[in-house]
């Protein structure tokens, strides 16, 4: 695999090589499954969708920064690409929508259930970043650090869910930059803290302590340190669309929850070369599907598998700001909206009066609802058949 990294051999090569150590691979099933999966998409949305697929300038790097982080100038830009994006219907039924199908079509067979869920979240994401481009320019995805919300009592009274953030908490969206949206699951919602848990620092600490990406990915992973687990946890956490595979990309919190899991990947590698390990060279034998074996498809334009750990990507396209931390000698943490614990050293964010929610107040633990669906362990689907995550 370093081989057809590094130098680019001819195809051949690089065939031979990996079907040496993946001997049970199936490379025409897998053309096959890429050409069934191009051919559902409409040709307008496939026009553009491969043009969203380019390296910025030598030297561009885009900087990712935590939400609560960006002024609001940026928050602002940020919002309004994506609106601009839900509004745009020259690729049917808008851009948006059809780049959030990506995550439930056919091109998304490799996105979960094995190591690849982190190479194709971080393609999916850029193409995302790229499209909102379009919109606004030099705009970003911003990561939610959501062990900043996990620091609260109630985390569904963070300034995360005020209209100048990502908007209702519960029930249908009414606030926010994104109320009233519709998708087609229903009108945008969300219930959140009725079921699982947010991420803590023990788990990154976990998820940190570990060498190679098997220990932090299906099949392998415990669950103590397996990044797509914990991450499932949170999209049922949200609840409505978020915890569902098939809605989830229909709301915006999608991207900056993924671009987080993105983050704790890249301080991995980041780990993994001080420890003198090669990340461009760290993929599994073992990976479960075959949807995730390093020569199939990713689903995304002509990109295999294996070219997800890259380092092309956090090369050449972007970087991340570091997670806000206590200031010293200060109450806050670099952010009007975040303040420091320092009982605990951590950041939390400002939180919404429960009579007002554009006004922020330290309150009491909200009373909890039943979830909206009844998940009762084991099962991970509907009624309809749609899969919930994890």
């Amino acid at each position: 695999m370093a081989k057809c990294q590094k130098k680019m051999p001819s195809l051949a090569i690089c065939v031979l090589f990996i079907l040496v150590l993946f001997p049970n691979y199936d490379i025409d099933a897998q053309q096959t499954s890429l050409t069934s999966a191009n051919r559902s998409l409409d040709p307008r949305f496939l026009n553009w969708l491969n043009s969203l697929f380019f390296l910025p300038p030598e030297g561009e790097l885009r900087v990712r920064k935590e939400y609560r982080m960006l002024t609001d100038a940026e928050r602002n830009n940020f919002h309004n690409s994506i609106r601009l994006l839900k509004q745009d219907t020259s690729v049917p039924p808008n851009k948006f929508d059809a780049l959030a199908s990506l995550h439930h079509l056919n091109t998304a067979l490799s996105a979960h259930g094995g190591p690849n869920f982190l190479g194709w979240h971080r393609v999916y994401l850029v193409l995302f970043e790229n499209a909102m481009r379009e919109k606004v320019a030099n705009v970003t995805i911003p990561y939610w650090d959501n062990t900043i919300e996990e620091g609260l009592q109630s985390p569904r009274q963070s300034i995360l869910f005020s209209p100048l953030f990502m908007g209702t908490a519960n029930g249908q969206v009414t606030q926010g930059p994104f109320s009233f949206w519709s998708t087609p699951f229903g009108p945008l919602g969300r219930d959140v803290g009725n079921d699982r848990r947010l991420m803590n620092p023990n788990d990154i600490s976990a998820i940190m302590s570990q060498t190679i990406i098997a220990d932090i990915t299906n099949p392998n992973a415990p669950d103590a340190t397996n990044i797509e687990e914990l991450h499932n946890d949170v999209h049922v956490y949200l609840g409505q669309q978020m915890s569902r595979i098939e809605s989830a990309s229909y709301d915006p919190l999608f991207y900056i929850h993924h671009a987080f899991i993105d983050y704790l990947w890249e301080d991995f590698r980041t780990n993994q070369r001080m420890r003198g390990l090669d990340p461009a060279r760290d993929y599994p034998r073992i990976v479960g599907e075959q949807t995730h074996q390093p020569l199939a498809s990713m689903g995304l334009g002509r990109l295999l598998v294996i070219d997800g750990i890259n380092d092309i990507f956090t090369r050449r396209i972007y970087r991340y700001e570091r997670r806000p931390t206590c200031i010293p000698n200060s109450n806050n943490c670099g952010s009007q909206y975040l303040r420091c614990d320092w009982s605990r050293q951590r950041c939390v964010p400002l939180i919404m009066n429960q009579n007002s929610p554009t006004a922020m107040a330290q309150t009491g633990p909200v009373v909890q609802r039943l979830p909206w669906w009844s998940r009762q362990g084991g099962a991970t689907t509907f009624g309809n058949g749609q899969f919930v995550f994890g």
